[in-house]
């Protein structure tokens, strides 16, 4: 659906009557893009309290939804809320379902991501940002109003990295792909390879002098005084990895250690001891071949 077509009431009321299921996600991933400028509680655990839970967020002209929040419960990990989605035109009520989104929060209580249970995908990244400030206040109060406990997300590496989620070595990307896009096991992903999206987590690049502008980032262990981070690309056609190893305000070294152009596949593991060990082949079906070596010296510099 083209932002013309939604912007136009007859086709979005035409479209509702014949396609009562559609949600709104489907309907904001079609308006225009938006700008760019705790202690674990038992599994499961039910939240009594459901008071003052329900935020509305237009979907084109004339057209608005209302999402209650109807059910939430946590567990070491994430919070899970089931909405009532009320959706209207010109303010009459044309349709009810229900949406379910996974809530996941850094150790400091700031969103990182929301995934929507139906999709698979994280809104930080699909909804315009109207959209998505809605979210992030909605996320905001279940912790401000004690509806909820922080998840607490595994650190590992020294303890200069403990106010940070860190990605324990080693990192294997075939392996990242396959635990949370093929298998997309939410859990082991969060734990194994915890990401901070951009721009909502920039203040870390900015702090280690990064001006780069990815997608998302990971961070992994400190070698003495110098922070390696994953930088990733994946919002164009042509998608990429680089290699970033920092200091406080200064970029010391970086490699691109991943590309993938549709006719190569060039992947990466990154040991224990620091060895980058850089993979090619055709397609993913195919035996991967190491075509080169490196290693994060003690000082930050790749050789």
């Amino acid at each position: 659906m083209t932002t013309k077509a939604i912007l136009t009431s007859l086709f979005i009321i035409s479209l509702l009557s014949s396609c009562k299921k559609k949600t709104l996600e489907q309907k904001i991933e079609s308006l225009p893009p938006a700008q760019t400028t705790a202690i674990a509680t038992p599994s499961k655990e039910t939240i009594a309290n459901m008071e003052n839970n329900s935020f509305t967020l237009s979907c084109g002209a004339g057209c608005a939804a209302t999402y209650t929040a109807e059910e939430i419960s946590q567990d070491k990990t994430s919070v899970k809320v089931k909405f009532k989605v009320e959706n209207y035109i010109n303010d009459k009520l044309e349709e009810t379902n229900e949406e379910t989104y996974l809530f996941y929060y850094s150790n400091t209580g700031e969103i990182d991501k929301i995934i929507n249970q139906e999709t698979n995908k994280n809104i930080l990244d699909e909804y315009i940002l109207d959209a998505q400030e809605s979210f992030k206040e909605f996320a905001a109060s279940l912790i401000k109003n004690k509806k909820v406990e922080i998840p607490q997300v595994n650190e590992q590496g020294n303890s200069a990295n403990t106010k940070y989620r860190i990605s324990a070595l080693p990192f294997d990307h075939e392996d990242y792909y396959s635990t949370c896009y093929v298998k997309f096991d939410e859990k082991e992903c969060a734990n194994r390879y915890p990401k901070y999206s951009y721009p909502e987590n920039k203040n870390i690049l900015e702090e280690y002098g990064i001006k780069d502008i990815p997608t998302s980032f990971f961070m992994l262990p400190k070698i003495n005084n110098v922070q390696p981070f994953i930088l990733a690309y994946t919002d164009s056609d042509i998608e990429g990895y680089d290699l970033i190893v920092a200091a406080k305000n200064k970029v010391i070294s970086s490699l691109q250690i991943a590309e993938f152009d549709g006719e190569t596949v060039n992947d990466f593991i990154i040991t224990k001891n620091f060895e980058i060990e850089l993979y090619t082949r055709k397609n993913t079906t195919e035996k991967r071949i190491l075509k080169k070596k490196y290693r994060i010296q003690p000082d930050g510099k790749i050789k």
